[in-house]
C-alpha cells in the first residue's frame, strides 16, 4: 500500500498537497505526528514524504524504505477544477510516472520539454499543479 505524509513540523501548504496527492493517488494519508520513517517504511512498499527544505519542498519516494526518487517542487499552484474528477495523475516526469505507476494509480504523460510538471485533481474540486525540478538522493 502506498502512503503520503508529511514532515513531523508541516506547513498548511505541504500538508494540502500531501492530503490532494494521496487522495488522486488512492494512497493513504498519514499526519505524521510522532511516527518515525522506519515504522512507516516497515509498513509499506511506497510512501512519500514532503518537507520543507529552506524555501522550498522537497518530495521523496521511498520503496521498501530505502529513498529511490527525489523531486523538488519549485512552485505549486492550486485551482478551481473545472469538468469532471480525473482520478490519478499528469506528468511530464517519466521517471516519477513509473514509480507511481504500480497498478493502483492511473498515470497519465504528457509531453512537456521545458518543464517536469505534476498535475492532479484533489476533493472538492480542487486542482493541483507541481512544477518539480530533479532532486539528489542524499548517501549519508
Amino acid at each position: 500500500m502506498t502512503l503520503v505524509t508529511t514532515s513531523r513540523r508541516s506547513t498548511p501548504a505541504i500538508r494540502a498537497i500531501a492530503k490532494d496527492l494521496a487522495f488522486a493517488t488512492g494512497a493513504r494519508y498519514l499526519s505524521r505526528g510522532k511516527h518515525g520513517l522506519r515504522e512507516i517504511a516497515s509498513e509499506h512498499d511506497l510512501f512519500v514524504v514532503l518537507e520543507q527544505q529552506r524555501s522550498e519542498i522537497l518530495m521523496t519516494f521511498y520503496r521498501d524504505g530505502e529513498p529511490c526518487l527525489v523531486r523538488v517542487i519549485k512552485k505549486h499552484e492550486t485551482g478551481v477544477r473545472e469538468g469532471m474528477l480525473t482520478r490519478g495523475i499528469r506528468t511530464s516526469d517519466h521517471e516519477l510516472g513509473t514509480v507511481l505507476d504500480d497498478g493502483t494509480c492511473q498515470v497519465e504523460f504528457c509531453d512537456n520539454a521545458d518543464e517536469l510538471i505534476l498535475a492532479f485533481d484533489g476533493p472538492q474540486r480542487r486542482c493541483m499543479r507541481l512544477v518539480l525540478e530533479r532532486g539528489i538522493i542524499d548517501e549519508a
